[in-house]
C-alpha cells in the first residue's frame, strides 16, 4: 500500500525519473536514505515498473505517428501476431480491445511510406482479416505514468 508520501515521490519521478533522491527529499521532506527505501519498497512490490526515456519522436527520425485497429480471426494467428509486434520496435502499444476491432496498434515510422510497409506487414500476418488506419495529426496530451488519485 501507499501513502501520500509515496504517491508524491511518484508524482516527481513521473515529472523527471532522473530526479536525484535529494531533490525528491527536499520536495517531501525526507532523508535520502528514506527516499531510497520508499524508491525501493515501490520497485520490489511492483508499483514501479521501470525507469526508461521518453525520446522527440522527430528528432530522432519518425515523425509519423498512427493507430492500426486489427481484427483477427482467432487460433494460434494470436501467438504469432504478438511475436511479429514485440519484435518490431516502432510499434509503441498493443492493447486487446472490445467493440469492432480486437487490437489497437501505436505505431511510428519515418514517413508515410514507411509507415505503409509496417502496415502491409501486419496485414501479412496469419489471421489478420481487417485493418483501419488512423494517423495522428498532433499529440495534445501524453503521461507516460499512470498515477494514483491526487494528495493533498
Amino acid at each position: 500500500m501507499i501513502d501520500s508520501t509515496d504517491k508524491k515521490i511518484l508524482k516527481l519521478l513521473s515529472l523527471d525519473a532522473a530526479m536525484s533522491a535529494t531533490d525528491i527529499g527536499n520536495t517531501v521532506g525526507l532523508s535520502v536514505p528514506a527516499v531510497n527505501k520508499r524508491i525501493a519498497r515501490m520497485r520490489s512490490g511492483g508499483i514501479i515498473k521501470n525507469f526508461t526515456v521518453i525520446t522527440d519522436e522527430k528528432q530522432v527520425g519518425k515523425s509519423v505517428t498512427a493507430f492500426i485497429l486489427l481484427v483477427l480471426q482467432y487460433g494460434d494467428a494470436v501467438d504469432k501476431l504478438m511475436e511479429h509486434i514485440k519484435s518490431d520496435t516502432d510499434i509503441l502499444e498493443c492493447y486487446a480491445v472490445t467493440g469492432e476491432y480486437d487490437y489497437i496498434i501505436k505505431i511510428c515510422a519515418s514517413g508515410v511510406e514507411a509507415l505503409e510497409e509496417k502496415l502491409l506487414s501486419l496485414k501479412r500476418q496469419k489471421g489478420v482479416i481487417k485493418s483501419h488506419t488512423m494517423l495522428s495529426l498532433m499529440e495534445h496530451k501524453f503521461n507516460a505514468a499512470v498515477l494514483p488519485d491526487e494528495v493533498n
